[in-house]
Order: structure tokens, then C-alpha cells, then sequence
């Protein structure tokens, strides 16, 4: 940020007017701290949804037919304006639906996912310590990249979250869907001796975020940020679809009578869109070799709750209007 100033003196030998020009430029701050408020719609990437063909990674198999959203707080602490941590909080929501799917004809490779049937929805609680990289705050602060009102931004760290995916069913008695938490139906075998491989997955886990961001300085104690933040998982169990279709008989060997049946209906629903040609035990149900991934899109506004003194006169430049001085 800087200000021009116009002085008017007059000249050396004849009396002349002419002027000088005194620019400030505000030197970045030791330190600084912002409490900031966050808001954006929240989306997933994983084993249900997505687009025509064959599944893909990441952007091309993107999906925005859901809409929820993350909200949040952050408090944030920059050196010199150019690197900090931020400590955040957010919660929200995610869900993915095979109904979303997109596919052309039943011999679309995308048409296997449709008919697979599928939901899931989860309420998100995360915690994280984020590093606040802003690159154009690393070069002098003379020039005047430094201190453009609008910067980029980089983001990386460590997060904790909260998940608990839920599946639904319709209830012909209630006359409406119904959801209900996946986890304790071990829809896949989790914790069954027949399936040793497949563990119990924990409901907190680590996750890793980035992400990228452009912060525009309002004044001197506010500004507006926008940002894409990811975060990798280490898990595939976000929608608590990763592996093949189980044995429904082992649900009643594992389950509590209601719960067996619950399971039997939730693990695989591929009868109600292909009643002749379901999908059966052994067959693929999700795709163990991809993790899962959510990420959001905020707008950020944040609060300067440091003071904030007003620098001196940094540098001066000296213009003169030649044809005002005499010869």
C-alpha cells in the first residue's frame, strides 16, 4: 500500500514553483494477527457420483449436483505479511449419489456406476494448522508487487476431522427415505473373520489440506479472500464404498436382527434399477485404489485485531517540472 503526497516549494534561484513528490510505502508489518469468518460451498471426490465414461480422477470426474457448503473461523498470525500459520475450525457437509450420474446409453462404462445405486451423506467437523505462504510479500517492499492490494496466497498443512457417512433407503411405512450411519452395518465386512483385510475405519481421522487463494485488502483493518482448499485423505471409506460386494448371509451372523436387514437393503441396491441383473457377491462395488477427497470453495473475511501504526515517510522521489526552473 502506498500514498502520494504533493508539496509545493519554490524554486531555487528565480522564485518558480515546482513541486515534489513524496510517496509512502507501507513496510510490512513484524507481525500481524487476523480473526477471520469463512463460507463456501463444499464438494467431494470418491467412489459415488460422477460423470459419462469410464471414472476418473480428480477434475474430470467432478460432479457439483450437490449442494452443501462449509462454514467456519480462523485465527491467523503473519510475519511480516508475508508468512503465518493459521489455526481454523469448519463444519458442513458433504454427499455423493450414484442417482447424480451422467451416462449416455446402458453400454456407457458410467451406466455401471448409475445402476450400482448408491448414496451417501456426512455431517464434516475439522480442525487444522495451515502455513500461509504469500510470495509477493518476500520482495522488497519498495517495489510495487509488494504492495499491490490484491495477493496470492498458498496454503498447506495438517488437519483432524470428524465424519460419519449415512446411507438411505425408502421407508414404504413412513412413506419416505430414511438415513441411516453406515458404519456399525459393516456394509463391505469390515471386522467380519471371512474378510481379514477389511478393518473397522475410524470417524476422526487426519487429513492433509492445500490449497490457493487471493486475498484483496479492503482497507487497513479489513479485507476479502478467496480460496480452494483440498484435502487428501487416507482413507477410502469417506462414503463408505471401497471394495467388492460381501455375502448378505454374513450380516445376520455379525448384526443385531434389525441391523442385518438394514444392511442387506443398503449394501447393495442395484436390484431396484436392474432387478433382473443385480450385482452379486465378489463383484466390484468401489474403487479401493483411489482415496477419497473433499475440498471447498471459501470467501474469507477477515478482521485485523493487532494495531496497526501508521508508518512515516519511507521514500521520497523528487519530480520537477523543468520548464519552471530558469535557465
Amino acid at each position: 500500500m502506498f500514498t502520494k503526497v504533493h508539496a509545493q516549494i519554490k524554486g531555487f534561484y528565480d522564485g518558480q514553483t515546482f513541486y515534489i513528490e513524496e510517496i509512502i510505502r507501507t513496510p510490512p508489518l513484524k507481525k500481524s494477527t487476523y480473526l477471520s469468518f469463512h463460507f463456501g460451498p463444499s464438494n467431494y471426490l470418491g467412489d459415488l457420483g460422477g460423470n459419462s465414461g469410464i471414472g476418473r480422477s480428480f477434475v474430470y470426474d467432478n460432479n457439483f449436483k450437490k449442494r452443501t457448503f462449509f462454514t467456519g473461523v480462523s485465527f491467523a498470525y503473519l510475519r511480516r505479511e508475508a508468512l503465518g500459520l493459521r489455526l481454523s475450525y469448519i463444519a458442513g457437509q458433504i454427499a455423493g449419489s450414484d442417482h447424480d450420474v451422467e451416462y449416455k446409453n446402458r453400454q456407457d462404462n458410467a451406466f455401471s456406476r448409475y445402476k450400482r445405486n448408491l448414496d451417501f451423506k456426512s455431517k464434516i467437523n475439522e480442525g487444522s494448522l495451515l502455513v500461509e505462504v504469500f510470495p509477493f510479500k518476500f520482495i522488497n517492499y519498495h517495489r510495487s508487487i509488494h504492495q499491490w492490494n490484491f495477493q496470492p496466497y498458498l496454503l498447506g498443512g495438517i488437519g483432524l476431522f470428524k465424519f460419519n457417512p449415512q446411507g438411505s433407503y425408502f421407508d414404504e411405512i413412513a412413506d419416505d427415505y430414511v438415513w441411516v450411519d453406515l458404519k456399525p452395518l459393516r456394509t463391505e465386512g469390515q471386522g467380519m473373520k471371512e474378510y481379514p483385510l477389511r478393518k473397522p475405519y475410524e470417524l476422526t481421522q487426519v487429513n492433509f489440506p492445500f490449497g490457493v487463494g487471493f486475498k484483496y485488502e479492503m482497507g487497513t483493518k479489513t479485507s476479502l479472500s478467496f480460496e480452494f482448499l483440498g484435502r487428501a485423505l487416507s482413507t477410502d471409506y469417506l462414503d463408505d464404498v471401497s471394495k467388492n460386494y460381501i455375502e448378505p448371509v454374513y450380516f445376520g451372523q455379525y448384526l443385531p436382527t434389525e441391523d442385518a436387514e438394514l444392511a442387506k437393503i443398503l449394501h447393495n441396491k442395484s436390484n431396484l434399477i436392474d432387478p433382473d441383473n443385480p450385482y452379486t457377491a465378489g463383484q466390484q462395488r468401489g474403487n479401493f485404489k483411489n482415496n477419497d477427497f473433499y475440498y471447498s470453495f471459501n470467501v474469507k473475511f477477515s478482521i485485523r485485531i493487532s494495531k496497526f501504526k501508521v508508518p512515516g515517510f519511507l521514500k521520497k522521489q523528487y519530480k520537477f517540472d523543468d520548464s519552471e526552473i530558469c535557465d
